[in-house]
């Protein structure tokens, strides 16, 4: 999530910041309405007027930092049927979205059997990526660019990909590989594209 000066932020919005940050690092559970209270500067009365119970705080803070995608305005207004563009423009979008909501994300994964409604709720930005990419590569085979292949299995392998390389970048650190965002999405994508790409004869 974006880190916002305390000055600029409201009682609500510092109080959902430090429960995200408590929960992401501890889980839901373990942390209590009287440290985030503490923690965030206010007092738990103050936390109650605002939210009520902590089951509440959850939900808000999912329902706050869980922004949706415009995909028509960042991929299909902008396709240029080039393989290789297109793909990186869609990996680009997807760490943007990964990496401004990694503590819901991540927090998602720890609660997936005690609170799902976190995962349906972020789950909305990958599916609307995977439709998008089943559709793309549907029209790059009628094009005659790709391969023939199943859409659909290429989409999930194209976001497993990625979601391989958040996952490992945010439980792993640099433990798992110093490769820079940039450098992963290139090499990826690349590959990527001489597995599923036409070639002239």
């Amino acid at each position: 999530m974006v880190k916002t000066s305390n000055a600029t932020m409201t009682t609500e919005e510092i109080i959902l910041e430090t429960a995200i940050d408590l929960m992401e690092k501890k889980g839901f559970k373990a942390v209590t309405t009287k440290e985030i209270a503490a923690e965030s500067g206010f007092s738990e009365m103050t936390l109650f007027r605002h939210f009520g119970t902590k089951q509440a705080l959850l939900e808000r803070a999912v329902e706050t930092h869980s922004y949706l995608i415009d995909m028509k305005a960042i991929l299909y207004d902008n396709v240029s049927y080039n393989l290789k563009e297109d793909l990186k423009r869609v990996s680009e979008t997807y760490h943007k979205y990964n990496q401004y909501n990694y503590k819901i994300v991540l927090l998602s994964y720890q609660e997936r059997h005690t609170h799902p409604f976190i995962g349906e709720q972020i789950s909305e930005n990958p599916k609307r990526l995977k439709m998008y990419l089943v559709d793309y590569f549907k029209e790059m085979q009628k094009q005659g660019k790709v391969v023939e292949c199943n859409a659909e299995a290429q989409a999930m392998n194209f976001l497993w990909m990625n979601l391989g390389f958040f996952i490992a970048r945010h439980l792993g650190g640099q433990k798992v590989s110093h490769m820079p965002l940039e450098s992963f999405i290139e090499e990826s994508v690349t590959l990527f594209v001489q597995g599923l790409e036409v070639r002239e004869p």
